[in-house]
């Protein structure tokens, strides 16, 4: 099994980042968090269109890794996003945030404290999915257990696996407007037909890293694993998953 380092590299090359970097305010001297960093791609991203970046994460190996990359006009801190310190930080233009919201089941409340992280007229970012494991075909057990694990996840507050869905009425209802609403084309995780190799082995690896579905799975785990896996092998496979974007600005 290849790191999570190794894994994240190589999400990068699967995600149409450039079409939702298009759709960001002027970057030119605007000073940006990126909250869950994670090794520094987005942060590195938008410090070339100009940015002063500020990268946090809870990771401690990929922050280690980003400030290795001697990226410009850039800083990273390890971070427990859930016990940021705002007293400390300086107001930004803007937040950028990706696939992180999903961590936190109390969402709502979060986005309600890093908006004190804007200046009156920021604009926040935010990708992030909805549906991970709900892909066809699949049989009909497979999809109540995937039913089950949403919720018995979201109950234990460990995950929202139906996050994205969500996102813009949390956005509205902590006073944003909302700029653009689109969805980010993935060749990982809402993309249709067979699999590429590569992808495959990141499914694989993703199942290694998931302990809350072995656990919930039990002596089920194995089973249901190798029938997702022969799932998205298939040239008739369906991903439902979706992967969202909302770009807002305070009202």
């Amino acid at each position: 099994m290849s790191t999570l380092l190794e894994q994240y590299k190589k999400q990068w090359g699967w995600r149409n980042w450039e079409t939702l970097f298009f759709k960001l305010p002027q970057l030119n001297d605007s000073f940006i968090y990126d909250l869950g960093c994670a090794q520094g791609d987005h942060s590195k991203k938008l410090s070339s269109m100009g940015a002063k970046v500020h990268g946090l994460d809870g990771n401690e190996d990929l922050i280690q890794y980003a400030k290795q990359r001697s990226i410009p006009n850039s800083q990273f801190d390890l971070c427990d996003l859930t016990k940021i310190d705002f007293s400390k930080l300086a107001l930004a233009d803007g937040i950028w945030t990706s696939f992180v919201p999903a961590y936190f089941t109390n969402f709502d409340k979060i986005l309600q404290n890093w908006k004190t992280l804007l200046k009156p007229d920021g604009w926040i970012a935010i990708t992030e999915m909805s549906g991970l494991l709900n892909h066809k075909p699949m049989i009909e057990e497979d999809e109540r257990l995937i039913a089950n694990f949403y919720k018995d996840s979201f109950e234990r507050k460990n995950y929202d696996f139906e996050s994205g869905e969500k996102i813009k009425s949390y956005l509205e209802n902590n006073g944003f407007d909302i700029l653009d609403s689109s969805f980010l084309e993935d060749q990982e995780l809402s993309f249709q037909g067979a699999a590429l190799n590569d992808v495959v082995i990141a499914w694989e690896n993703r199942f290694q890293r998931m302990g809350g579905l072995k656990k919930f799975l039990g002596s089920q785990f194995e089973s249901f694993r190798d029938d997702f896996i022969s799932s998205i092998k298939k040239d008739e496979h369906i991903s439902n998953c979706k992967v969202y974007f909302h770009l807002a600005t305070i009202k």
